[in-house]
């Protein structure tokens, strides 16, 4: 009898340990899968003309051939500003040497925010690379460009920013939105920016 029963023990953790392996085997499988599923098509970016921080125009066609990361920040913001550039300031390091990526931060208080005042802010990041752009101009245009183009922010107020980044490919479409507060998001975002890349011709 308590053979029996020894042998019915080993037999059912026998099965639960190939189950457990078969389930591991198949959640890899589908992990491997899901990574090299096509990122999806949310949107594309409209024609604009901006300002960079060296004072040169700045449109919509420099992002062709460009994977691209934007953010939308102002300077004398005290609190999500500072963090989400710390934050892409760390993924922009990573990439600022491959010719195919850029990064843009947009800035909704452009009353303030001229030229010069955004190119001492990049500075005081250690930002004088000129792949990473900062951007100014008209308000109206850029409260249309975040919210309709980029479809972020606020429909009312250009200073009630968005605090995602927004990643999109070499041909002017946002392939991804990430909330720069959530560690999973920042995440599948850097593992994004190098799909989108190897992507890239």
């Amino acid at each position: 009898m308590r053979d029996k029963f020894r042998f019915v023990v080993i037999l059912l953790v026998f099965l639960l340990g190939t189950l457990a392996l078969a389930r591991q085997i198949l959640v890899g499988r589908d992990q491997d899968t899901s990574e090299k599923i096509a990122l999806p098509i949310l949107g594309g970016i409209p024609k604009f003309e901006l300002i960079d921080q060296y004072s040169d125009s700045f449109s919509a066609d420099n992002l062709k051939g460009k994977v691209t990361l934007t953010d939308f920040i102002f300077t004398t913001c005290p609190s999500v500003c500072p963090m989400m550039t710390q934050k892409k300031l760390k993924v922009f390091r990573r990439h600022q040497n491959n010719s195919k990526f850029q990064s843009l931060s947009i800035t909704v208080n452009p009353a303030y925010d001229s030229p010069e005042r955004l190119k001492t802010y990049a500075e005081s990041y250690g930002i004088e690379d000129k792949k990473w752009l900062f951007l100014t101009g008209d308000e109206k245009k850029i409260h249309r460009l975040a919210w309709e183009g980029f479809k972020v922010g606020s429909k009312t107020e250009l200073v009630n920013h968005s605090p995602y980044f927004i990643l999109s490919d070499s041909q002017q479409r946002i392939r991804g939105y990430y909330n720069s507060d959530d560690q999973y998001a920042m995440k599948k975002l850097k593992k994004e920016i190098i799909q989108l890349l190897n992507e890239t011709d």
